[in-house]
């Protein structure tokens, strides 16, 4: 018993060591994951454990290929989100989409089968980083974005202004 106390000691000072150490390394990942993203990415997040995009606007020229990449830095596990871009700025076709998202449910990713869902990310849980890269729409206008997770639609928006 004596001789293993001091391997036990010493087995945990070297993962309290090792999970000390792991932040520093993320940091560096972290930086090598954004420079992974194509050229000209949209970067989304949440604002914490809120239900609210940190941006909620990007402009994108008629007709370039854009990719979106939503880093979901939540930590709680209810927050749970995607972006869901739609063909219009309409008030009524984002909460129709919303709902509609509630019903669609978990295997269809909270993504209804609506004539106004243009593209989308997966969703994604605390933690992941999720994107998706579509031709933006050749009509310049206002394109509202939201989470379909459900309830996160009514707070959770934002605009793709398109140029």
């Amino acid at each position: 018993m004596r001789r293993s106390l001091p391997l036990f000691v010493s087995a945990i000072a070297m993962m309290a060591t090792l999970v000390a150490c792991g932040g520093g390394a993320d940091s560096g990942d972290a930086a090598d994951a954004a420079s992974a993203y194509p050229d000209g990415a949209i970067v989304i997040q949440p604002v914490g454990n809120e239900m609210r995009y940190a941006q909620t606007e990007f402009t994108v020229e008629a007709g370039q290929e854009v990719t979106v990449v939503f880093e979901n830095t939540a930590t709680s596990p209810a927050m749970q989100h995607n972006v869901l871009i739609l063909n219009t700025d309409s008030d009524e076709d984002a909460e129709r989409v919303g709902i509609a998202g509630m019903t669609a449910g978990a295997e269809a990713e909270y993504v209804p089968d609506d004539p106004a869902v243009f593209a989308y990310t997966p969703m994604s849980l605390p933690g992941q980083t999720v994107q998706v890269t579509f031709t933006a729409p050749t009509e310049p206008g206002r394109y509202r974005y939201i989470c379909t997770f459900p309830g996160h639609y009514s707070l959770m928006q934002g605009v793709m202004i398109v140029t």
